[in-house]
């Protein structure tokens, strides 16, 4: 609002209005103060602040059923396996968008769609975060859309050195024109984060036969026979314990409490 009036009438910021105040006679400077902006919104453009319209997914009908029989699944293995804090890990995948768009906009009082700008944004890259259920946060992967490493972050970028060197950070390309997970970095992720995490825990609490619980959503990469068939043959000693579909904001801790603050602190 600022802007156009410094454009096209910037003479306005020159009145004086004069008012009376407790008998005596003030007078000021036109401003764009916040309650001139509510009151210009709602009365001459008949806006009020609205949030996007989205249809959201539903939870099963059943959905206290499903979480019951997965908690009882987790609590089980947990007992039967003497899992530790250190061995149950959770992890997802989250999206960070280079362009951090709002959820809130103006519109005109009583509308029943309201879109944002850059709501639908979809360019940026994925992030596969990791926790345990001891708080401590494993390295980050990041997933990039393209083929080649000139995708990826530059090696000269400020903070470089220390994601790679150390935090432990793993960029990847996708081999493909989205920056989605795929089979490939699934088994990356597992190769040189996951497994070695768990495995400096197993040698340090001197226990090198130790089952690992491995909690992730049931995506299409996630369940595929593929990736359960290399899990098994390769790393037999992590079990993989499945978040219910359309369940991940109630059951998985990432999604509930891990992703808000990461996305905060990245906006």
């Amino acid at each position: 609002m600022i802007g156009m009036i410094a454009t096209h009438a910037p003479q306005m910021f020159k009145v004086v209005v004069i008012q009376k105040v407790h008998g005596k006679y003030l007078w000021d400077h036109f401003q764009c103060r916040d309650s001139f902006v509510g009151k210009f919104l709602q009365a001459e453009m008949k806006w009020t602040l609205r949030r996007s319209t989205r249809p959201g997914k539903k939870t099963p009908d059943n959905i206290q059923q499903i979480l019951t029989d997965a908690f009882l699944r987790l609590v089980w293995a947990i007992s039967n396996f003497n899992i530790l804090a250190e061995f149950l890990v959770n992890s997802d995948q989250t999206m960070v968008y280079y362009s951090a768009g709002a959820t809130e906009t103006y519109a005109p009082i009583g509308s029943k769609q309201v879109e944002v700008l850059g709501k639908d944004e979809r360019r940026g890259f994925t992030l596969m975060v990791g926790v345990s259920l001891s708080g401590e946060v494993l390295p980050f992967q990041a997933i990039f859309a393209g083929k080649t490493s000139g995708s990826l972050p530059s090696p000269k970028a400020a903070g470089y050195s220390k994601a790679i060197e150390e935090l432990k950070f793993h960029f990847e390309v996708s081999r493909q024109n989205n920056h989605w997970s795929t089979i490939e970095t699934m088994k990356n992720y597992v190769t040189n984060t996951l497994a070695p995490y768990f495995e400096s825990h197993r040698q340090k609490l001197h226990l090198p036969n130790q089952i690992c619980i491995w909690q992730i959503d049931c995506w299409s990469v996630h369940r595929s026979l593929e990736f359960r068939s290399w899990m098994s043959a390769a790393f037999p000693w992590i079990r993989i314990h499945y978040v219910p579909a359309n369940c991940t904001g109630l059951f998985q801790p990432c999604d509930v409490g891990i992703q808000r603050v990461l996305k905060l602190a990245v906006r």
